[in-house]
């Protein structure tokens, strides 16, 4: 019969490759881990399994040292509590330290310290054992855990261990799930009859039989045909599982260790990531451009390590960084990673990925080390907002938010509500569900007014700044909606005030035209006037002024701006006075005989045929008038 598993707690291990870890556990469980090649070859499941009191509990068992980085990763987010274990007549070991740094890189909160094989010491090595012990736990997560000594060969203190289990057990609260699934492969075999079969551990989400779920960093899509957790088939499984997964759509040589199987349209691959890094104590300096293993999920990737903060990080340092991966890799933020030296391999720190989708960055840049700060709080509701913060030029849709942070849909909702509560964001586009940052709108609207600022110091003549001259003036791929949004924001504010033809200016300016082009323009106007309908253009008036064509030129554009010359189309700029008395007398003449011509509005206004037909044009642009056929009627502009 199928079911589900609802409550899992995980337990993992560490210890030097010779401690007895693996009799612990048989004596524990009553299952030799030397045997789980052949569980393996049996059935699907792919660890240890034991329950103790009704809890359904995994041991994530690591028998080589090497396997140990990869094994804990791939499990380090949904380890409950580790069981670090330490041989009394070895005692502390190198590899045992460099374990117990991993755990810390991890961040693993609990654990039980077990010192086995205690059948081959007296009690003065054991206390010797115990004091190294507590020397390296001292100001560690590990400082005030139980220390168990115990033996596989006489079983003294099992019963004790397993009494302490039971009451870690007991106390371990729920795990977190972020809702959006994803699975980092550590194992890929054929079984006949069933085909390909992947194994790994759920780090969020839940998936049933049936579901389609994405390879990457493939993205190559898979369906998933059967699902085993501890020997026992189940409809559905979700965070914090041991699974072995059946799966439809890729063989097993299309799949690697270190590949995420995902919810659809959520993870991307990256070849940079940002992160925050603590370099070990015990580690060598670190120099930015440094070649490096990073060990992440199930995965280990060659990568270069960037410092953003400075060019060298010491010993005991936390600094933030940016790897840029050699071959891209999936990643989600809060994910923690390990860095080991490229040759030989030895670790040297730890942290945190907080940009799984990072770009490149070029130099220090204090904006971007802020945004990561606030990421690193962890608070998912910060992962969203920050997201919207650093999206300056392009406001987001909710869906893109719920892809970017890797959260579900429905949570992002609630939280971009919040948000907007709070009036930390805003809503752009309510039809097309598009939102941004506050504080960008406040940072964009300083932006734009110093532009137009600028623009009204080097052009005292002009009326204002054209719309897309602002716009090409703002930073590359400025969305066209945001732009718009915002200069009726700062319109609203009386901040900006826009002419007819759409000339952006500050609210309070006035156009310095100074003594001497004032009355070039009053020169300027009086010639068009005195023109009527066969105005002049503008280049034989600069010839006949050869003395001050420049003063000219501007005069000329500050009629323009300011509607005192009307440009109607076509290169033909008429005195506004004129365009309004040609409307007067169209719309006189149509109301008398319903329909009118070019020819009979050339001879209407005496004009020639080069400028009627451009002003007619004009009007029908305005609505004055629409045309039909060879001839205009009355339109609604015209007082119909």
């Amino acid at each position: 019969m199928t079911g589900s598993i609802k409550k899992h707690i995980v337990i993992g291990t560490a210890g030097h490759i010779d401690h007895g870890k693996s009799a612990l556990i048989k004596s524990l469980t009553g299952t030799d881990p030397d045997r789980l090649k052949e569980e393996k070859e049996r059935g699907m499941t792919t660890d240890l399994g034991f329950a103790f009191y009704g809890e359904d509990v995994t041991i994530i068992d690591v028998p080589g040292h090497e396997k140990f980085v990869r094994h804990m990763l791939a499990g380090a987010s949904t380890i409950d509590f580790v069981l670090f274990v330490v041989a009394a007549d070895d005692g502390v070991m190198p590899q045992t330290v460099e374990h117990f740094e991993i755990l810390k890189l991890l961040q693993i909160k609990r654990g039980v310290i077990v010192i086995t094989k205690i059948d081959l010491v007296d009690n003065e090595k054991l206390d010797i054992v115990i004091d190294d012990i507590k020397h390296l736990t001292k100001d560690s997560f590990l400082q005030d855990s139980p220390i168990i000594p115990v033996s596989n060969v006489t079983g003294e203190g099992i019963d004790t261990l397993k009494r302490i289990l039971k009451q870690m057990i007991e106390e371990t609260e729920p795990k977190t799930d972020k809702g959006v699934f994803r699975m980092p492969i550590d194992r890929c075999f054929t079984m006949k009859g069933f085909g390909t079969v992947i194994a790994g551990t759920v780090l969020s989400g839940r998936i049933k039989i049936g579901d389609i779920v994405e390879l990457l960093p493939q993205k190559k899509e898979l369906k998933i045909r059967g699902i085993e957790v501890h020997n026992k088939k189940v409809e559905e499984v979700g965070t914090g599982f041991r699974a072995a997964i059946n799966i439809a759509g890729a063989e097993k040589e299309e799949i690697e260790r270190g590949n995420v199987i995902a919810q659809p349209g959520f993870f991307e691959p990256s070849l940079f990531m940002d992160a925050s890094l603590y370099l070990l104590s015990s580690a060598s300096p670190l120099k930015s451009f440094s070649r490096i293993r990073l060990h992440l999920g199930t995965d280990e990737i060659l990568a270069r390590v960037v410092i953003l903060e400075k060019k060298v990080v010491e010993p005991g340092e936390k600094v933030m960084v940016q790897f840029r991966l050699e071959t891209p890799a999936v990643c989600d933020i809060g994910d923690r990673f390990v860095i080991r030296t490229y040759s030989p391999p030895i670790t040297i720190g730890g942290g945190v990925i907080l940009k799984p989708k990072a770009v490149k960055i070029k130099g220090f840049d204090e904006e971007i080390l802020e945004h990561l700060q606030k990421i690193e709080t962890q608070q998912p509701i910060v992962f969203v907002e920050e997201e919207l913060n650093h999206s300056f030029t392009l406001p987001l849709r909710t869906e893109e938010i719920a892809r970017d942070v890797n959260l579900p849909i429905d949570n992002v909702k609630n939280m971009i509500e919040e948000l907007l509560h709070k009036k930390a964001v805003l809503i752009v586009d309510e039809k097309r569900n598009l939102y941004y940052s506050c504080k960008n709108l406040d940072k964009l609207k300083e932006m734009i007014m110093e532009i137009i600022k600028d623009f009204h110091q080097n052009n005292p003549t002009l009326v204002g700044i054209p719309r897309l001259e602002l716009m090409n003036k703002l930073p590359k791929g400025l969305d066209n909606t945001l732009f718009n949004f915002t200069i009726q924001h700062l319109k609203e504010d009386s901040k900006i005030k826009i002419s007819e033809d759409g000339k952006i200016s500050l609210y309070g300016f006035k156009v310095a035209l100074g003594e001497e082009l004032s009355k070039i323009a009053k020169i300027l106007e009086k010639i068009f006037i005195d023109a009527k309908f066969q105005p002049p253009e503008i280049e034989k008036i600069i010839e006949q002024r050869i003395s001050q064509p420049e003063l000219v030129k501007k005069a000329y554009r500050y009629l323009l701006d300011n509607r005192t010359l009307i440009n109607i189309g076509e290169g033909v700029v008429f005195h506004k006075e004129m365009v309004e008395e040609a409307k007067n007398k169209l719309i006189k003449y149509l109301k008398e005989h319903k329909e009118i011509r070019v020819s009979e509005f050339r001879d209407l206004l005496n004009a020639s045929r080069k400028y009627a037909l451009p002003l007619l044009i004009y009007f029908d642009s305005t609505g004055i008038t629409i045309k039909r056929g060879d001839v205009r009627i009355l339109g609604t502009g015209g007082g119909v």
